[in-house]
């Protein structure tokens, strides 16, 4: 089954960026998540940076799309901004909130995402970047996606 995806890159005035504890595995992550059928990725990005932080997000540029072909999966990656909002620590799908500096980020993340924000840190817009996912990270995901999980 094909996925599509939408996360943001939400910085603040200190460059930091705002990274999620997902409560399904315990690694770090961009907020965001699946688009549903008929939501635009934009519209996808802002809604799941709210429910996943509490926070109203802007968008200001589109990184880009990064397509996994081996999980038949592509995430539209975004950078923003948070413009109101109450930040929420845990909720559904957040153990943890917390500002990371871009050097200085930590060790268990989902696959592929110090590669997008090493993109965004470099000035990259509206590139379309075809992962390899060889990572053991990513045969965890990959496995967890063959059992429907």
């Amino acid at each position: 089954m094909y996925t599509k995806g939408a996360f943001v890159i939400v910085t603040n005035e200190k460059h930091q960026i705002l990274l999620v504890k997902r409560k399904d595995v315990p690694l770090w992550d961009l907020p965001g998540g699946k688009v549903d059928p008929g939501e635009t990725a934009e519209a996808a990005a802002v809604r799941e940076v709210l429910e996943e932080t509490g926070c109203n997000a802007a968008l200001s540029a589109k990184i880009g799309v990064y397509q996994r072909p081996k999980f038949q999966d592509e995430q539209h990656v975004f950078a923003g901004s948070i413009t109101g909002g109450r930040a929420i620590v845990s909720g559904m799908e957040t153990a943890d909130l917390k500002w990371f500096s871009p050097r200085r980020l930590p060790l268990l993340m989902v696959p592929n995402r110090k590669r997008q924000i090493s993109d965004f840190m470099h000035g990259a817009r509206d590139i379309n970047v075809i992962l390899k996912d060889n990572s053991m990270l990513a045969a965890i995901d990959l496995f967890k996606r063959r059992l429907g999980k």
